[in-house]
């Protein structure tokens, strides 16, 4: 896999429809893939995929058929199957060799689906991964990982251990991470304050969500 592919790829999904003021904070992507109704939600930002991808259950039909027109790669999987849209689509831009991807869309539907497009941030691959909504910047980190979260973007953020304790350290936070391991289903790392231009927070071992909130 070509890891030192440049630029990033944005990834589209479904779902309640995003404001037209979060495509135009993003800088221009080289690749975008429409996860099934993704394709929607990117005629409404004024967005055109390179590739839709899923088992096309709730894309629009006339939306589909004008892709095909324009000769937008369409990579139909069937309705049973193990992973949903969102994932087939993440997977793609993996395979592509792409080292950072941003979502959007992805929330406001079934609430087994919106759950289930954060766990997939947490999986183990060789990509950048974030979800951005109107409302917050959701990251993973996994053991040995940190990421730089600056104040101006929202001074919340929140820190949950997923799958067992999770060992953090941080600096620029309010009330520092450092003191104990975080435990899953506490809500001891909920609303946390970013106090410096940019906070730092860092696993040592275990793995956790961030949640950023935005201004």
């Amino acid at each position: 896999m070509d890891t030192t592919k440049p630029g990033w790829a944005l990834i589209i999904a479904g779902g309640k429809p995003a404001k037209p003021t979060l495509a135009e904070q993003l800088d221009k992507p080289d690749w975008i893939v429409a996860a099934d109704s993704g394709l929607d939600q990117a005629n409404r930002l004024g967005l055109t995929p390179d590739l839709v991808i899923g088992d096309m259950d709730s894309v629009q039909p006339a939306s589909l058929a004008a892709a095909e027109s324009a000769g937008i790669k369409i990579k139909r999987h069937p309705e049973d199957k193990d992973a949903t849209d969102l994932e087939l689509a993440i997977d793609a831009v993996t395979t592509a060799g792409f080292g950072r991807a941003t979502i959007i869309g992805g929330t406001g539907g079934r609430m087994a689906h919106t759950m289930a497009n954060a766990m997939l941030l947490l999986q183990e691959r060789s990509i950048e991964l974030d979800w951005l909504t109107s409302r917050a910047r959701t990251t993973a980190l996994r053991s040995g990982q940190e990421r730089t979260y600056l104040g101006t973007n929202g001074p919340l953020l929140s820190v949950l251990a997923i799958g067992g304790p999770a060992l953090c350290h941080s600096t620029g936070l309010k009330w520092p991470l450092a003191d104990s391991p975080l435990l899953p289903g506490s809500t001891r790392g909920i609303s946390n304050e970013i106090i410096d231009n940019a906070a730092i927070v860092g696993v040592s071992d275990g793995q956790a969500l961030i949640i950023h909130e935005r201004n």
